[in-house]
């Protein structure tokens, strides 16, 4: 009998603490963020971490990813620390933090040694309740020692999927993470993504070495969003006619390249349509103005590279036209997932060139250099140790060779043997080459087959929306969603072949 009172006595205590945690988790999230409740599943995975435990969260396209994060960073005391591969955004993120009272910062290659040192001397003073950090930094012994001085109770690992081989942006750089958790004295650790399957799941969850953790799937369907395959003789054309049908809807139109990027702004500013443009060959001033543009809905329809719309929180977009086929079913649905955030009707338009497999194959076999060329760098780098050597000096864009240079240098930064600091490109402690051929033809393969899944996505006369539930290992509600371009031609094709049996029926009679 005692027994059971002490459970129930120890159940009570459960409750208030559960009760208390998320009395003020309400408090904070009104207070901070101007929600009065959580988005579903957000409080589960909050609880979760706030309870000391692992997690895995993976959250499609505006499942509200980061407040699971930043809302347990406020409530743990000492400096959470997120792990994020978008150096171009982090400063946006960080500023969207500070406009809210809360005091966050970030360290990448984008800012000088000298800042980051400052930076991490106001971390050990504990001036942030959260910090971004790139992962590429976790490959210096020297900065990991640093962080081991800081109180960091929490670990956030965002765009987990790098971490894994099978994840469509497999980055090197994260397979350091798991030394960094035990180096700062193993805090609870959260991984999210918006894209990962089952595959890719187990890979997270053995890499980061979460071996009590956790697992927080929410399901990939998003009724409201109508899913479009079209074969337009004139796709600019076709892009132009259906954002002056619809003058009201803001969009997206996704292309491959800056060409089709630009060339398609031109064309629709030239026809009367508010555009903009958006893409990694832009200044950041320029990159800024567009997106603010955007934000404000001076642009009605956006023609950009998969650069634009990370970070961007704009729920009223009502839709998005790839231009030309993404490289994987995982970058199709996270950018057609910027659509319809608001839970109204929108609509994912992919346009189909017979073209865009061989350029997605060409645009992806550019990403795998040679690995002699990668060495190659690599030794002009080390022979400048102190002084590092210009970006663009050691591209030398005007000479022959320069895409393979390019695509080189990103292949080194992935693997931790440089850096690029204040333009200049500098080596790190590795001071052997160890990269071979096969591993870098290895994730070229993997990125392959995903273009092939895609090209099948364009092909099959299946639901488009079971075809990708089924992709991220969800079973359908129904093989026939009712609400894609191929359910629409089946049921005109059924219709028919009802009228033509009655028809027959009908004839037979007379």
């Amino acid at each position: 009998m005692k027994k059971k009172d002490e459970a129930r006595k120890m159940s009570l205590l459960g409750n208030n603490l559960k009760n208390n945690m998320k009395e003020r988790s309400l408090e904070l999230l009104e207070k901070y963020f101007g929600f009065s409740d959580f988005r579903k599943g957000q409080w589960e995975v909050v609880e979760h971490i706030l309870r000391g435990k692992n997690a895995i969260a993976v959250f499609p396209t505006g499942g509200g990813k980061s407040l699971c994060y930043q809302l347990p960073a406020l409530m743990m005391p000492g400096t959470t620390i997120v792990i994020s591969p978008l150096i171009s955004l982090m400063k946006d993120q960080v500023d969207a933090l500070l406009d809210k009272g809360i005091a966050a910062s970030f360290i990448s290659s984008s800012i000088s040694d000298h800042e980051v040192q400052r930076r991490l001397q106001e971390m050990k003073r504990g001036m942030y309740k959260i910090v971004y950090i790139a992962p590429e930094r976790f490959q210096s012994e020297a900065f990991t020692e640093t962080l081991k001085d800081i109180h960091i109770p929490f670990l956030a690992v965002d765009e987990a999927h790098c971490i894994s081989q099978w994840g469509h942006n497999f980055r090197p750089s994260y397979l350091r993470i798991k030394d960094f958790i035990r180096s700062v004295g193993n805090p609870v650790v959260a991984a999210f993504t918006a894209t990962a399957n089952e595959k890719v799941q187990k890979d997270m969850i053995t890499l980061l070495g979460l071996t009590e953790c956790r697992l927080f799937v929410g399901s990939f369907d998003r009724p409201n969003l109508e899913f479009r395959i079209e074969d337009p003789d004139s796709p600019d054309a076709f892009v132009l006619n259906y954002a002056r049908r619809h003058p009201d809807w803001l969009g997206i139109v996704y292309a491959s390249t800056r060409r089709n990027v630009e060339n398609l702004f031109y064309y629709l500013t030239n026809n009367g349509i508010r555009a903009g443009m958006y893409h990694a060959g832009l200044t950041a001033e320029q990159r800024n103005r567009q997106q603010d543009s955007f934000l404000s809905e001076g642009i009605q329809v956006m023609a950009a590279t998969n650069a634009f719309g990370m970070g961007i929180d704009k729920s009223n977009v009502r839709f998005i036209i790839h231009y030309n086929m993404p490289i994987s079913m995982e970058s199709y649905y996270q950018e057609a997932g910027r659509a319809g955030r608001d839970g109204k009707k929108a609509v994912c338009i992919l346009i189909r060139n017979p073209e865009d497999y061989q350029l997605n194959k060409f645009l992806i076999s550019s990403n795998y250099p040679p690995v002699k060329a990668a060495e190659n760098l690599f030794h002009r780098i080390g022979r400048r140790r102190k002084t590092g050597i210009p970006v663009e000096k050691l591209l030398n864009r005007r000479s022959p060779g320069a895409s393979v240079r390019d695509s080189a240098l990103k292949k080194i930064i992935e693997y931790g043997y440089a850096e690029i600091r204040s333009g200049l490109v500098f080596p790190t402690e590795k001071k052997h080459f160890t990269l071979s051929q096969k591993e870098i033809d290895r994730h070229k393969h993997i990125e392959l087959e995903k273009l092939d899944t895609m090209q099948r996505y364009t092909d099959e006369k299946v639901c488009l929306r079971a075809y990708i539930l089924r992709y991220f290992n969800e079973e359908p509600p129904e093989e026939r969603c009712g609400n894609c371009s191929l359910c629409y031609q089946s049921a005109v094709e059924d219709d028919k072949g009802m009228m033509d049996m009655l028809l027959s029926q009908i004839m037979g009679r007379k």
